[in-house]
């Protein structure tokens, strides 16, 4: 284990393979939990766990009052797992329902049982579930046992593994191949949960470019190559250099190249705002508003746990991911309001708040990205951010905002969103808000003095920077305030990154 990795925690091996690699033959002292698709399914389940007398528990479970319930039998305690597939929605409002999201978010009321069991060997009856359900329920164990402290050494908090095996897997694809693609999805939001959750002092540029850097130095697909200051400013990379100049640690760009030789296909590329800490600069946040700050840099956290994805997997298809990574400090070096900051692309850019530097570093690195040539250059871009407070205004925490300037591009990216249960909304590109973005002294302002549709004129800044390619721009909070699902909250939630896999499985752009 490399040195930056082990002394931040990061969660290099995850739950399902330990708990894979425990499994005992021997069928004593199992506890069993079963999953049920299927109202016959489940009514026939309720009628043999209940035989031999347990007629209060039969009229307990019919009632379906609780999706996951503990059942004790004379063989063991049994835990029932009803993945009913819900009505259709007639009410018109966003749900996730799908196998894998209903699945996965259930995990986070079956873990705890089975922590109070203190368990050793798990049987997951699998049933009749498609692969799916079976891929979320395993995906949302992995999630649920994620624990910080646990990653940071606290052995206070450390669980053993139980033994893990499925049977009467009826799947399309082997359980173990299961267990695999579940184990890899599953840690890649964890590893973009950790990174988020980092203590900002932990997680300053520099540590972050190394932890990188050792992540991957093991990869055969994945290549990583740093962009240290000089090399920005070589590159003329004006508004990044600036964001980041006030800060002890400069800032740099982080370039993860994924190859596995298997497509010919030109790379998608994605670009991740990690911004490691935002004060707001000059224009300083009230200290309600900084506190939870060491996740602005929550986009690129995420395109790390995607790559580690990608690696995993062995994904055939080529991907590029750059993070534009600074910290947003105060001091004698600050940018100011009024400073006139020219752009990589050549374009002036007018600072009216510096805190709104986000889309700053983002157009930067938007510019690197979109000018690769040749077998590197990207057939389409997409960027993630936790942008604006006005995209969490309009749409809450859990649902991200997706602005895109070509519509096959967001419709894929929105269907990938419910059917992961990472869920995004389309938010409009508006041509009569140009005029936010225009400055009596430079070509662009970073920030319009009109505080409506926030989110809008920033998503139209980035949109600036991309010419013309096809982008879209994901504006999301990538932290929960209580339990979500699997996800067990206050912490960082891994947005986007169970989205983007999905886009990417089901054939991307």
């Amino acid at each position: 284990m490399k040195t930056t990795i082990a002394r931040l925690g990061l969660p290099v091996k995850t739950w399902l393979e330990q708990a894979q690699n425990n499994a005992k033959p021997d069928q004593q002292g199992r506890t069993r939990v079963c999953l049920v698709h299927s109202s016959d399914e489940y009514a026939k389940l309720v009628v043999e766990l209940t035989a031999g007398g347990m007629e209060w528990q039969r009229k307990h479970l019919k009632s379906k009052q609780q999706p996951v319930v503990q059942v004790s039998t004379t063989s063991g305690p049994h835990i029932l797992v009803d993945l009913t597939p819900a009505e259709a929605n007639a009410s018109g409002m966003l749900v996730w329902d799908s196998d894998y999201a209903r699945s996965r978010d259930l995990m986070g009321k079956l873990y705890p049982m089975l922590v109070a069991l203190m368990i050793e060997q798990l049987e997951i009856d699998v049933g009749s579930c498609p692969d799916a359900a079976v891929l979320g329920c395993l995906a949302g164990l992995e999630m649920a046992a994620y624990d910080y402290r646990v990653c940071r050494g606290d052995k206070e908090h450390d669980l053993p593994v139980p033994g893990l095996c499925l049977s009467n897997a009826a799947t399309k694809a082997p359980s173990g191949e299961l267990i695999r693609q579940a184990a890899a999805v599953g840690n890649a939001v964890n590893i973009a949960r950790h990174l988020v959750n980092l203590p900002a002092g932990d997680l300053h540029p520099s540590a972050y470019a190394e932890l990188v850097t050792e992540l991957f130095s093991d990869s055969e697909n994945c290549q990583v190559t740093v962009w240290d200051e000089q090399r920005l400013k070589d590159e003329r990379m004006g508004l990044l250099l600036a964001v980041g100049r006030a800060a002890d640690q400069p800032p740099c760009l982080i370039q993860l190249r994924y190859r596995n030789g298997q497509s010919t296909k030109k790379p998608l590329a994605m670009v991740g705002k990690g911004i490691t800490f935002d004060t707001g600069g000059l224009d300083l946040k009230p200290s309600a508003f900084m506190r939870m700050m060491k996740k602005d840099m929550g986009g690129s956290a995420a395109l790390v746990g995607l790559a580690s994805w990608l690696s995993a997997t062995e994904f055939p298809d080529p991907v590029d991911i750059w993070l534009a990574v600074a910290e947003n400090a105060v001091g004698e070096k600050a940018f100011r309001p009024g400073d006139v900051i020219t752009a990589r692309n050549g374009k002036t850019v007018e600072i009216d708040n510096t805190d709104a530097e986000g889309r700053l570093v983002l157009a930067d690195v938007l510019s690197v990205a979109i000018a690769e040539k040749d077998v590197n250059q990207p057939r389409a871009v997409i960027d993630i951010a936790t942008l604006t407070g006005a995209a969490r205004v309009a749409l809450g925490l859990q649902v991200g905002a997706l602005f895109a300037n070509d519509s096959k591009l967001s419709d894929a990216l929105y269907e990938a969103g419910l059917e992961s249960g990472d869920p995004i909304w389309p938010l409009p590109l508006v041509e009569a808000y140009k005029k936010e973005l225009e400055s009596r002294v430079a070509q662009l302002v970073n920030s319009s003095a009109n505080r409506f549709g926030g989110a809008i004129t920033a998503a139209m800044f980035l949109a600036e920077f991309t010419e013309n390619m096809p982008w879209a721009h994901l504006d999301v909070n990538a932290f929960c305030n209580e339990t979500q699902g699997a996800i067990s909250g206050p912490g960082a939630n891994g947005q986007m990154v169970q989205c983007l896999v999905q886009f990417l499985l089901k054939g991307g752009y």
